[in-house]
């Protein structure tokens, strides 16, 4: 397992792709390993838009926690967060209020 970071839980399997490491892997972002770029790959191979999908799907999410910070919103609660990738919710909440809590919370 070359691919093996200090991140990645031992039972992982590494050989099986993620649609949440798919998803990461979309958006440009680490989280993701080489079965799930290839999986992805053949996605966008049938489905070419689908990364312009999950970007703009990104850029929606940036709109509305930035669109909750203005109206006084400091803590969040993120329900199916998955596993982190390229700008997660306390990312975007902390840089506009640093002290802005956020919760995730997945299976």
């Amino acid at each position: 397992m070359s691919e093996q970071t200090s991140w990645v839980p031992p039972s992982l399997d590494l050989e099986k792709p993620s649609s949440a490491r798919m998803y990461d892997y979309l958006l440009g972002g680490n989280h993701n390993f080489a079965v799930d770029r290839a999986l992805a790959e053949q996605v966008l191979a049938a489905q070419p838009q689908v990364r312009r999908t999950a970007l703009a799907n990104r850029a929606f999410l940036r709109r509305t926690v930035l669109f909750m910070m203005e109206n006084g919103v400091r803590q969040f609660l993120d329900l199916g967060s998955g596993i982190p990738t390229v700008g997660n919710v306390h990312e975007i909440a902390q840089e506009a209020y640093p002290t802005a809590r956020v919760v995730y919370v997945d299976s």
